[in-house]
């Protein structure tokens, strides 16, 4: 019996492959966002983020939640009030995005999973460093009933922004 040789080529994997591979980057996403404080969960009360960076090659090089920048002071109370939330904790995105730069990891191309859909800002950098795609559940706007009108008019100026630029947006719709 002739011995079989490996392809150079390997076989594309199939749709169904790529959904469940999908869907288990947002739960590693959504523990993330979930996971406590000093493990690098989120400290926002009601709209946890996270998001996890794949290398074009598949390989996992950073993963974070919405939080404060290193250094700064979430335990302050007033941080938390009128408003000054979202001046004070970073988008999971970006917090993402600054992990794999801190690793010189290479983003071109990449692909990022996030519970939510990025808001405009998230957007133009997600585009400006190369990330292809970004992945999110189905409905996820609907899971965060607390967001604000501000932040969804944010996101659909997001999602244009990353249409523009043609990265490929992916609802993924989680078992």
């Amino acid at each position: 019996m002739p011995k079989k040789t490996a392809s150079k080529h390997p076989a594309k994997p199939r749709k169904h492959d790529v959904l469940a591979e999908h869907a288990r980057w947002l739960e590693q996403a959504e523990a993330i966002a979930n996971a406590p404080l000093n493990a690098g969960g989120s400290p926002h009360p009601s709209v946890k983020v996270g998001a996890v960076l794949i290398d074009a090659k598949g390989k996992k090089i950073a993963a974070a939640a919405n939080r404060f920048a290193r250094g700064v002071d979430r335990r302050r109370p007033e941080r938390y009030r009128n408003g000054a939330k979202s001046l004070w904790i970073n988008c999971a995105e970006q917090m993402a995005l600054a992990e794999a730069l801190r690793k010189r990891a290479k983003v071109e191309g990449a692909t990022m999973y996030v519970t939510l859909e990025p808001c405009a800002v998230c957007a133009g950098l997600i585009a400006e460093v190369g990330v292809r795609q970004v992945c999110v559940p189905v409905g996820a706007l609907r899971r965060y009933a607390k967001l604000k009108s501000k932040w969804k008019d944010s996101i659909e100026i997001g999602l244009i922004k990353l249409a523009e630029a043609g990265v490929q947006v992916t609802a993924v719709d989680k078992p």
